[in-house]
């Protein structure tokens, strides 16, 4: 499961790792399987030149010392035997003491589990040699006794020298036997010396059990020869062979010949000769010693040659095996390299697709930057393979994606157009609209048509705003402008004057603070939104109320509702939006007013925050910077002191409108015209009426007109006031 989750590359060298793990095993197995039998031949080797040579010297000093102690049963009275089998015992006990002191040693410790059994066994025999002698020197037993207790001692060297041959291998095992069988044939012929020495010395009547004895062993010795040297290697064999065509097997075989040809139990020490005999054997087995010696010095040459070769086989087999993980891991690691560089080639493609190129081409295409289709969509050239084929698709998708992302911009430029166009039409009526409602608001003298030509003015300029409005959206401007600058409480009441519930909106004292020219009809358009978003969003029997002071980076206005209040999330998220500028989605139609008042801020480097209220709704801050402040323009008329707070009058009752309007006192100013031309006013009375009248403002206060003579009511011009 946690593979799952792991990267391509993790995945890929896993995948890797497998053959490469289980193909390192199997040469580290086959190396040290290999090596291990190596050393096992040349440890068996080595132990058996430092134990075999003991123990074999120890079955001879045996052998030796089995025919003195027949001599000497044979002929208790002879004195040259009993000195003959003196010396023999000491030379074993000799020889037995350098197998004791072998015990302990470290070739000791390097003898397996059978072969230091069967070095135990040797030794244990040895022990047995006192009993034996015990009873050659009380002369209690007789020769042919002893010939088998010193036989059944000497058969413990046979056991340990095949322990030896059957750790080695190959065809070792079998020449080992082999040489074994022909030592044992060796020891046969050696009984039948000292059965012939035992019936030539005797000085007593020959039994058929002695005679019996010398004649088993030379039947043994016989068939063993008979057996094995057929089975030697041809060389060895060829040995073999003119050793007993030779002159002292010869000699042998007529003595055992005159010995087996003689009639009668009697007549066996006749025909043998005791000197003649024990010369003759001395020979033989002087010469099968011989080439028992090479034939074991052949044999250990042939196991030392037969480690060596499996050692180079073993060593070319190890190089070659290194050599193909070596070889497996560079191919692997290439493989999966590129592999791992494919497929995060392919993710990176789609990272940078997806993260930066795409993106990128979104804002530039928002900016109305041309796009190259073929420059931000390269091909990606992974090969012909799976990846190539996966690389190729995600060509098709990016170029899908960009082409597609250039026909929705294209898309929204032709729908901004075509809102522009239509705003652009419907500004070019609206304006033609005001201005016949000026004239007839002029002309009128019925103080309840005034009232309604006023309503439909209030109602034409909160359309003009609609259509600035979305003019904006569309990434226009809209398009009129103010030469010289503006009063900001004139500013602000412009902008009251554009909601439909301005009665509710109370304006606090300003400061004399100016508003440079070129931002006027954004900032109106901007404190407007604001203004009427707060009293379309607070209860209808509560007010509003703006406030502004000049502050030291510039011009804060702050516009309180008495609303429910927002959510703190509600707010982050709002401010979030009043603070980066983000693409205008069609889908939400329920934040038009705050998207044009981030767009109108951003122009103008305008800083709009919201807050909660201390009244429990919420409270919209405005930061004009220094850099649109300038003096408040000079008064045309002077003006009365206004109550403080100021509030947005509705439109005058129609007994009061039945007099003139009354002039605001604004400085000279001119607007210009939705297609860039002037459409300025005539006089500061008129400017007055555009920027207070038809831009949302309250209209003038009107005073109480006078009767002419056929009761209709005439204008009469009071002083300006400041509404």
């Amino acid at each position: 499961m946690r593979l799952r989750s792991s990267s391509i590359r993790a995945k890929v060298i896993a995948l890797l790792m497998v053959p490469i793990v289980a193909l390192t095993a199997l040469w580290v197995y086959a190396t040290l399987v290999t090596t291990s039998d190596v050393w096992t031949q040349f440890e068996v080797s080595s132990s058996y030149r430092s134990f075999g040579t003991t123990v074999d010297q120890y079955a001879h000093d045996l052998q030796n010392e089995r025919r003195a102690a027949v001599q000497k049963l044979a002929d208790p009275r002879s004195q040259p035997a009993a000195e003959a089998f003196d010396k023999a015992r000491a030379v074993t006990d000799r020889e037995a003491q350098a197998l004791r002191a072998k015990v302990g040693t470290a070739e000791a410790r390097k003898l397996d589990a059978t072969q230091q059994a069967r070095f135990r066994e040797v030794l244990a025999s040895y022990d047995q040699v006192v009993a034996v002698r015990d009873h050659i020197e009380r002369s209690m037993v007789s020769w042919t006794y002893i010939l088998d207790q010193y036989s059944d001692l000497i058969k413990p060297t046979f056991a340990f020298r095949s322990a030896f041959v059957s750790r080695q291998s190959g065809q070792l095992p079998r020449q080992g036997t082999i040489l074994i069988e022909l030592v044992r044939a060796r020891e046969y012929l050696a009984q039948e010396d000292a059965a012939m020495g035992g019936l030539s010395a005797s000085t007593a009547k020959i039994s058929p059990q002695q005679y019996q004895a010398a004649l088993d062993a030379l039947h043994n010795q016989r068939a063993l020869f008979t057996v094995y040297i057929a089975e030697l290697e041809p060389a060895d064999r060829t040995d073999y062979l003119g050793l007993r065509t030779g002159e002292n097997w010869s000699a042998l075989e007529r003595a055992e010949r005159d010995f087996t040809n003689a009639a009668g139990y009697e007549r066996v020490a006749e025909a043998i000769n005791g000197d003649d005999w024990h010369a003759v054997a001395d020979r033989a087995l002087a010469d099968l010693d011989a080439i028992n010696a090479r034939l074991a010095g052949g044999i250990d040459a042939r196991a030392d040659s037969y480690a060596m070769g499996l050692l180079w086989r073993g060593g070319i087999a190890g190089a070659i095996g290194l050599a193909a993980i070596v070889l497996s891991i560079v191919i692997s690691y290439r493989i999966g390299r590129g592999m791992a560089r494919e497929m995060i080639g392919l993710r990176n493609a789609a990272q940078e697709l997806a993260a930066n190129r795409l993106p990128s081409v979104m804002l530039r295409l928002r900016r109305g930057e041309p796009v190259d289709i073929a420059a931000e969509t390269p091909e990606l050239q992974f090969g012909p393979a799976e990846a190539g084929q996966v690389g190729r698709a995600i060509n098709a998708v990016q170029r899908a994606a960009v082409e597609a992302a250039v026909e929705q911009a294209e898309l929204r430029r032709g729908v901004s157009a075509v809102f522009v166009n239509l705003a652009r039409r419907s500004q070019v009526l609206l304006h033609r609209q005001l201005t016949l409602l000026d004239t007839m608001e002029r002309r009128t003298e019925d103080p309840a048509e005034l009232e309604d030509l006023f309503r439909l003015d209030h109602l034409t300029t909160r359309m003009r705003r609609h259509a600035e409005g979305l003019i904006i959206l569309s990434g226009g401007s809209p398009g009129r402008a103010w030469r010289k600058p503006v009063r900001m409480v004139d500013v602000v009441r412009a902008a009251v004057g554009e909601v439909e519930d301005y009665a509710r909106v109370i304006v606090r004292p300003f400061p004399g603070t100016g508003l440079l020219g070129s931002a006027v009809a954004d900032v109106t358009h901007l404190i407007a939104e604001l203004v009427e978003n707060a009293a379309v969003f607070s209860p209808p029997q509560t007010q509003v109320t703006v406030q502004g002071e000049v502050v030291a980076h510039g011009f804060a206005l702050e516009i309180d509702d008495r609303g429910l209040g927002l959510s703190g999330q509600a707010l982050d998220g709002i401010n979030q939006r009043l603070s980066v500028e983000q693409e205008f989605d069609l889908a939400d139609t329920d934040r038009l007013g705050l998207f044009v008042v981030s767009r109108l801020a951003r122009r103008h480097g305008i800083r709009v925050h919201l807050r909660p209220s201390p009244y429990g709704g919420t409270t919209a801050v405005v930061l004009i910077p220094r850099e649109l402040l300038a003096e408040a323009p000079d008064v045309m008329a002077e003006q009365p002191a206004a109550p403080a707070p100021v509030q947005a009058r509705t439109a005058p009752a129609a007994g009061a409108r039945r007099g003139q309007r009354e002039l605001v006192a604004v400085p000279a100013l001119a607007e210009t015209g939705p297609h860039g031309r002037h459409a300025g006013p005539d006089s500061a009375a008129e400017e007055a009426d555009q920027l207070a009248g038809r831009r949302g403002g309250p209209r003038p206060s009107v005073a109480e007109p006078a009767r002419e003579p056929g009761g209709l009511p005439r204008r009469r011009a009071s002083g300006p006031v400041l509404v």
